[in-house]
């Protein structure tokens, strides 16, 4: 499993005698690297190990506190702990298929589409008239079920095939709404931006 980038930075700062660890929050007071804001005297001051990388981990968030730390190590001639700090870094890293982050970014995507499919249906079934393009889309996607697919074609109008697709929606859940707003993207673009919609991030 891998390990949480702060517990990286402070197993890193553990391995510094207290001597080299003050040296090092000086570093964070001074312009060390472009684009980062030198951290306060009143943040660093007798902040323990734990402290400060809490504090880095705020101020630049993980990734910036990575950089930070390697660029500073270097800087002071430690070299070797900061290619190990980049290398276990790395070694998580492809370890790991998706990272927290991208499935935040993932579970965001599809809460927010679920979340504007629920929130303008009955606007998407009045104004939506091409729905078999949707409901091909959805059931190529194996969204939807062969028979609900067969109920939507067999609909009269285009309103009772909205209906009905939504009624088709709802087994798959937050997944299959995201589906659904995924292909209104696409299809719909015009309609989505009118609603308030957004592309996908």
């Amino acid at each position: 499993m891998a390990t949480p980038v702060p517990q990286r930075l402070l197993a890193t700062l553990e391995k510094l005698d207290k001597a080299t660890f003050d040296t090092f929050q000086w570093n964070l007071m001074e312009e060390t690297l472009e684009g980062f804001t030198p951290m306060s005297i009143a943040n660093l001051e007798d902040a323990s190990r734990h402290k400060t990388v809490s504090k880095m981990v705020q101020a630049y968030k993980k990734e910036g506190a990575m950089k930070i730390t390697q660029k500073i190590l270097e800087k002071m001639g430690m070299i070797d702990l900061a290619d190990k700090l980049k290398t276990d870094v790395e070694k998580d890293q492809a370890a790991t298929p998706q990272s927290s982050q991208d499935q935040s970014a993932v579970m965001e995507t599809k809460q927010y589409g679920a979340k504007f499919v629920d929130e303008n249906m009955e606007v998407l079934i009045q104004r939506i008239t091409m729905v078999m393009p949707i409901a091909d889309g959805l059931y190529q996607k194996k969204m939807i079920h062969d028979e609900d697919y067969s109920e939507i074609t067999a609909a009269p109008t285009s309103m009772s095939k909205m209906r009905k697709l939504y009624v088709a929606l709802k087994p798959g859940g937050a997944v299959a709404k995201s589906a659904f707003y995924k292909i209104l993207l696409e299809q719909q673009s015009l309609l989505v931006k009118e609603l308030g919609g957004v592309g996908q991030k």
